[in-house]
């Protein structure tokens, strides 16, 4: 009974481990909300840089997502259809039920320099 107790939480264990792909297309416009000014909110169309620039690295980066749950500080807050994307210094996290409670559920790494257009819009205010 251990053993088959130990290999299921084996097996469970390894696929929290494993990451996921996760296709996300920007809606032709988004909402954006800053975290350095919390009433403050943003439209981005097609058109702007920072809509642009999330698009390509979403494309890019489908694979290496990884489960996720909680909520994350800081960056900035997209919405886009039913989604949430927070991109913060060093993550961009997706987020589900956003009309209600927002709830993180894919997570992914990224280096200071990636996303910078995104990024800058915390600091333009």
């Amino acid at each position: 009974m251990k053993t088959k107790i130990l290999l299921l939480l084996t097996f469970v264990l390894t696929l929290m481990g494993c990451s996921k792909t996760v296709d996300i297309q920007l809606a032709p416009e988004v909402t954006v909300f800053l975290s350095a000014a919390n009433d403050q909110k943003v439209q981005l169309t097609q058109a702007d840089k920072a809509h642009v620039e999330l698009s390509k690295w979403l494309a890019k980066n489908q694979d290496g997502w990884y489960a996720t749950s909680g909520r994350y500080p800081d960056g900035v807050y997209i919405v886009s259809g039913s989604l949430g994307i927070q991109v913060t210094e060093l993550k961009v996290v997706i987020y589900s039920n956003i009309k209600t409670e927002p709830q993180a559920i894919y997570v992914q790494e990224i280096d200071r320099d990636e996303l910078k257009e995104i990024k800058s819009l915390n600091k333009k205010l």
